[in-house]
Formats: C-alpha cells, structure tokens, sequence
C-alpha cells in the first residue's frame, strides 16, 4: 500500500534523483553529512525551498508565478533599505515587508482569479513592475539588514538549527493546509475547475488564497536570504523562479494541476541545491551549472510522460 500510494503520488523519480545527487556528493565530500556540512547546506538551500513549495501551491490550482524571483528581489530590497530606528525597529521593517508580500501576492491573485487573465502572461507583468520597483529602491547592491536577523537566522534552538526548523514548519503547515478544506479546494479547482464549481467550491477565491499563501512563503524566503547577505539586491532573486519551476516538474507535480504535493518540490529544491554542491566539489566551471539543471529537468519531464504513457495504455 505504502509503496502504490508513493509511486501514485510521482515523487519516486524526484527521490531516485536525490539518493543519486546526493551518493555522488558524499563521494566528492566525505564529510557531507556532519553537522557543520549539513547546517551549511540547509541555510543555503532553505530560500530556494520555500519558493518551490511557494510555486507548488500555486501549480496545485492550476496556474503559474513567474514573478517570484522578483519578488524575493524586491521584498530583499525593502528589508535593507527601510530605516530600522522607526518605532519597532528591525520588527516594524519585518512586518511592513510581510505586509508588501501579502500585497504582492494579492495583486497577482486578483489579475488571475478576478480578472481572468493568464497566469503564464500576468505574472510576466507583474515580475517586470517588482523588478523595476527592486531597482528604484537599489539600483546598485548595498543597503543594510539589522544584524540581529543573521543572528537569529544563524542560531540554534531547541538543538536545531533555525534553517530547519523554519522549513519542518512550513512542512507542517502544508500537512494542515492539505486536511483542510481550503486545502482541498485547491487540488479540487487544478483538478477541474468546472467539476469544481458545480460542487460548490468558489473557485476564484480559492486562486486568489493560493496566490496569497504562496507569497508569505515568498517574504520567508527573502526573510532568510536577507539574514544571509545582510544587505540588498535588485538582482538576488532572479534564478529563483525558473528554479521553482524546474523543482515542481522534477517532484512530480503535475503543470497541469490538481496533481503532486509540496514534499515534491521540497524533493526537487534539495536535487537542485545539491547539483550544485556536486558541480563545485567536482571543480566543474560553475557556467555549467544551468547546464546540468536543464538535463536533470529534462529526465523529469522524461518520466513524468512515460508515467502518464503507462497510465494510459493500464
């Protein structure tokens, strides 16, 4: 039963791919699964996971982001350039960047969900506009994040290192949001979205809610990178969003929705961070890099049709 339900749920070629990446990392590394290796690796690969799962809800309802990237880029910028000796300090700065991402994401929602205009072109838009508004804040990298953030970002609690513990969250929150019945209303909408408004379920507030909890993982992402850099970027994010895509196809989720989990991209977010731990340790030129990505997205894509094939032919 165990094994039916994980080959149904098409993660198994995205957990092929990282016992590979990762076997083939432990032979260049010796010392990748010590603690220090580890801690490292989790505090760098945490930002790119929470925009894929960020982008698997998303995908889940049958739409797409592409603005993404650029969000994390402009909410990056916001957090090193608004004054921290307001009222609150760095707390205020944190909750009024949050409060920009939660506006983000709405507005994506509403051109989608409300407007009716394709995700794959308003999306384009929007991630253009972040990008132009990343610049006006910093046009060149500079600006400065309260060093407290890297503090706590680089602390331990509980024995474990934040990084973790702020994706074990995220995970958590995920299993929750999949029991309730917004939750459901998301895979409902991907699955179908006429069988799905037949039933009942209001399907563009349902797009217009994945948007909006999809970018507050987007303002943890830029909230972790941030505590990383300690500084701002107009052009920190931008790989983060073809990076997310390639993650959902390679997690098994399917673009046309209603199929696949957030564990899929979490699968596929650590194959590609892991990739990129291999080519460095290889002392492969890192231009190489979007190089192997693109194979590794292209075996995806490669058993994701042979799957569907055999469920066709069954």
């Amino acid at each position: 039963m165990f094994w039916t339900d994980l080959r149904r749920s098409g993660v198994l070629p995205g957990l092929a791919m990282l016992v590979a990446v990762v076997a083939l990392n432990v032979w260049l590394q010796p010392h990748f699964f010590g603690r220090p290796s580890l801690e490292s690796n989790i505090a760098t690969f945490t930002p790119t996971i929470l925009v894929c799962i960020a982008q698997a809800i998303i995908v889940l309802n049958r739409q797409l982001d592409l603005s993404l990237g650029a969000g994390v880029s402009l909410l990056n910028c916001a957090l090193a350039s608004l004054p921290t000796d307001i009222v609150g300090g760095a707390w205020t700065t944190i909750v009024v960047t949050l409060l920009l991402a939660l506006a983000l994401g709405a507005v994506n929602g509403i051109l989608v969900a409300f407007l009716g205009l394709p995700s794959l072109i308003a999306t384009f838009a929007t991630g253009a506009i972040w990008f132009g508004l990343a610049l006006g804040l910093m046009p060149q990298p500079g600006g400065a994040v309260d060093p407290g953030l890297g503090d706590l970002y680089g602390a331990d609690w509980f024995g474990l290192p934040v990084p973790l513990l702020i994706v074990c969250v995220v995970m958590a929150g995920c299993i929750l949001l999949g029991r309730h019945r917004f939750g459901r209303w998301l895979v409902a909408v991907g699955s179908n979205p006429a069988s799905a408004f037949q039933a009942g379920v209001p399907v563009r507030a349902a797009t217009f809610g994945a948007y909006v909890v999809a970018w507050l993982l987007v303002f943890l992402s830029a909230l972790s990178i941030s505590a990383q850099t300690l500084s701002g970027d107009a052009r920190l994010g931008q790989t983060y969003t073809l990076t997310s895509v390639a993650a959902v196809v390679i997690g098994g989720i399917s673009l046309a929705g209603g199929r696949g989990s957030p564990w899929g991209a979490l699968l596929g977010a650590l194959v590609l961070g892991i990739i990129a731990n291999v080519i460095y340790f290889a002392g492969i030129p890192s231009i190489w890099q979007e190089f192997f990505k693109g194979l590794v997205v292209m075996a995806a894509l490669g058993f994701m049709v042979f799957g569907q094939l055999r469920r066709r032919m069954a």
